[in-house]
């Protein structure tokens, strides 16, 4: 197979993504067009729900990736990737920038005051410690199809720095690039159980604002017609 734009018919109505079979050998990653705005059965569209893939593209143009995976303490709990909702998972506060692709590590019914939460980049666990029984370990790709403003909340800058920045600091150059217009410019993460949010206007540190990411989605098979 060929890497490139590609139609699934696999999730409902027609989905355009753009097929990635070059990063992997025996595998594909799927990357969701942002012009989607309705997908019946995101399950669809991969085949593994240990691992995702999370691409940024950076103001010089450069695109890196980082491997995503559940902590060890949750070792065997699959990730959840949704469609416009968060069943089972807290729900992002800008879910008015819909529609929305919903990344949850964490489940609600997991979570006790002093449970450790946090997510696993390129195979290291970025942890914090709950202190109000919050599922707050989840990343959000604002679709935002009507273009609207963020609501913002404080956050807290040492979890941001280690956690909730782990996703671009511990990254990797991109093997192979993705077309730009696969990036999304709005999201929302969410890794620090007294407010620690992170928003698509944040200033990395030595790197700048990310300009877009990209969700990969991993299948063993993939299942495509030509678009």
């Amino acid at each position: 197979m060929v890497s490139g734009v590609y139609t699934l018919d696999v999730a409902g109505p027609d989905v355009v993504v753009y097929c990635d079979f070059d990063s992997a050998p025996g595998c594909v990653f799927t990357y969701i067009s942002p012009s989607t705005t309705s997908i019946a059965d995101i399950s669809s569209l991969y085949t593994e729900n240990d691992i995702v893939v999370l691409r940024h593209l950076r103001q010089n143009g450069k695109q890196y990736t980082a491997d995503v995976e559940q902590i060890s303490a949750f070792d065997g709990v699959p990730l959840s990737v949704q469609f416009n909702k968060n069943s089972g998972y807290r729900g992002p506060i800008n879910h008015h920038m819909n529609p929305y692709i919903y990344l949850g590590i964490v489940p609600a019914d997991s979570i006790a005051n002093g449970v450790t939460q946090g997510w696993s980049i390129q195979g290291t666990d970025h942890t914090f410690t709950n202190c109000d029984r919050n599922p707050s370990s989840y990343f959000v790709f604002l679709l935002n199809g009507d273009i609207e403003p963020y609501v913002t909340t404080s956050t807290g800058d040492v979890l941001l720095k280690d956690v909730g920045s782990a996703w671009v600091t511990q990254a990797i150059n991109a093997d192979v690039d993705i077309p730009e217009n696969f990036f999304v410019e709005d999201y929302e993460l969410h890794f620090g159980g007294c407010g620690a949010r992170l928003y698509g206007t944040y200033e990395f540190e030595g790197i700048g604002r990310v300009r877009g990411v990209a969700l990969g989605l991993k299948s063993d098979l993939p299942v495509v017609r030509n678009g």
